[in-house]
Parts: C-alpha cells; structure tokens; sequence
C-alpha cells in the first residue's frame, strides 16, 4: 500500500473542502474563478488548479489562507491536515489515512454519515 505525500494529502483535503461548501463538483475554470474574485494577489490559472487537485503541488500559503477563508476551513488543516493545538492520535490517522484511499462519492457518503452523528 502506497503511503499518500504531502502533496497528495493536500489535495484530498482541498477535494473535501470543496465537496463540503459545493454538493455538486466544480470545474478547474470554476474553482478558478471563484478563488480569483477573493484572492487579492496574482490570479490562478486552471493548470494550478489541476495540480493542486491532482497532487502534484501545494500552493503557497497566501493561496492556501485564501482558500480556507472561501471554504470555511482552518488554514492550518488544509495545509497539513490537523488543527491548531490538536494532537492526532492513533486512531484519527489510521481514520484519514483509509478516508484518503476513497472514490470522492465513498468520501461524501462517510461525511454524511459523520454529520448525522453530529446532528444526533
């Protein structure tokens, strides 16, 4: 079994932050655009994108602090998936590591069912 990298990481948590505001699956352009009308900086193409999705880069961390204000999530988390002052135990990381080897519609289903946990 394949041990993800950090890029790797990065980029399923990305998918996941995605998944969580979107029910639906964005575009490259889509995700894009969006994250250039809230970027103050240089504009991101689909090529970036592409590798942020796909593993093959993590962007710098202005991209990734405005990412995770459109997401709703920790900075912190989506760079290197843990929260501030969180310790990971055994279990969390065998957890995200075996979430990580899903198909995105396996991934939205056990984040339904952990929601509805919540809910309860």
């Amino acid at each position: 079994m394949k041990i993800p990298s950090e890029k790797e990481k990065f980029s399923e948590r990305l998918k996941l932050a995605i998944s969580v505001k979107y029910s639906n699956s964005l575009k490259n352009s889509e995700i894009a655009t969006k994250f250039n009308l809230r970027h103050p900086n240089e504009p991101i193409t689909q090529q970036a994108v592409y590798k942020w999705l796909n593993g093959l880069a993590i962007p710098a961390f202005d991209k990734i602090q405005t990412l995770a204000e459109w997401l709703n999530v920790k900075p912190e988390w989506l760079r290197y998936g843990i929260l501030e002052n969180e310790k990971v135990d055994v279990i969390d990381e065998t957890l995200i590591g075996l979430i990580a080897t899903l198909s995105d519609s396996q991934k939205r289903a056990i984040l339904q069912l952990i929601l509805s946990f919540q809910e309860q």
